[in-house]
């Protein structure tokens, strides 16, 4: 398998998100009243990419995605994923991080 086409891989949970924030970003510019060249320029990319963003490709990079959402006024969508408060693993662990109390050592 090449290379490329391992990046152009997602599993499928993964690949509908990325479908979905592309379909997103696509409605955004629309509603705005933006081509796909106006959306380019304000980010300095090529139109090509923004078709690419716009389809949810893997193969973005993930800079671009996040710069396209910032164009928007979209980055709300990427602060609430963002949250670490909200991923209990990553609580559980600072949790277990935390100083164990000792009995018998109340000052």
């Amino acid at each position: 398998m090449k290379k490329a086409q391992h990046l152009d891989m997602l599993p499928f949970e993964a690949e509908e998100v990325a479908t979905s924030i592309g379909k997103k970003i696509q409605l955004a510019r629309r509603a705005r009243g933006w081509t796909q060249s106006d959306l380019a320029a304000k980010m300095g990319v090529s139109v090509n990419m923004i078709v690419n963003l716009e389809k949810g490709l893997p193969s973005v990079a993930f800079g671009q995605v996040v710069m396209a959402l910032w164009v928007l006024d979209g980055l709300d969508v990427l602060r609430e994923a963002a949250r670490v408060d909200l991923d209990p693993v990553i609580q559980q662990e600072a949790l277990s991080r935390l100083p164990q109390r000792t009995r018998g050592s109340h000052g």
